[in-house]
């Protein structure tokens, strides 16, 4: 189970300081964060600049040739660009040349089996299946998800499937229960995935505990101690 990050610079940098993997990126990313002030390239040397991770760069272009000549151009500012190409045949076909010149691409936009299956055969580096786009107009994600599992478990090197547009943690973990590589997000829903009702729970139990600990300062969660306090008594 891996995490590749995205969001903003600043989240970029928090994703990275956890553990994720790569960093993905996409049109809506670019216009909400860089506000239509920077170019793609600008756009590009900014966030290898705040991390060293790979990024994946997504790309747009009205041939397979087009899509080529960007990425080449982009991959120029650091080895460790790689790229996020939608999934229809001139992308496809870029994937696949682009893998014979050593760049990593990502099949995104993906939504079915047999995408997944010309992802395979292009020699993509990975896939981005769109979760919550597939569930909300019905597809049955959890099912395509683990059949693309089986599928590519048969194979020498496969592609890594990478689940995006997750917008809850049901949809993080419907896609981790299918068998993903790893899940994509901003940093808001990772946030979420580290936090848990129970987890706080405890820590407020342990803290009593730790209190008759000499020398143990329990003070940053007091408030938290008394707001629990006062739930209990409310409850009484």
């Amino acid at each position: 189970m891996k995490i590749y990050g995205a969001g903003s610079l600043e989240d970029i940098e928090r994703c990275s300081k956890l553990g994720a993997v790569g960093i993905l990126t996409n049109p809506q990313g670019f216009e909400q964060y860089f506000e239509g002030k920077s170019s793609l390239e600008e756009i590009t040397r900014a966030i290898v600049d705040s991390t060293e991770l790979p990024v994946f760069i997504q790309i747009h272009g009205e041939s397979s040739r087009a899509l080529v000549d960007k990425a080449r151009s982009l991959h120029g500012i650091s080895p460790r660009v790689g790229f996020k190409i939608v999934a229809d045949e001139k992308g496809f076909q870029a994937i696949a040349e682009l893998r014979k010149q050593g760049i990593h691409c990502i099949a995104t936009t993906l939504f079915s089996v047999a995408q997944a299956a010309v992802a395979a055969a292009a020699g993509a580096f990975g896939i981005c299946p769109f979760v919550s786009r597939g569930l909300y107009i019905g597809l049955n994600m959890f099912e395509i998800l683990s059949t693309i599992r089986d599928g590519y478990d048969r194979l020498e090197d496969p592609p890594q499937i990478i689940a995006v547009s997750l917008k809850n943690l049901a949809d993080v973990e419907l896609a981790l229960s299918a068998g993903v590589d790893a899940v994509g997000m901003r940093y808001p829903l990772l946030k979420q995935m580290m936090e848990h009702p129970l987890s706080r729970k405890a820590e407020l139990l342990f803290a009593r505990n730790w209190a008759g600990v000499k020398g143990e300062d329990v003070s940053y969660l007091r408030h938290a101690l008394e707001m629990e306090g006062s739930a209990e008594d409310s409850v009484h």
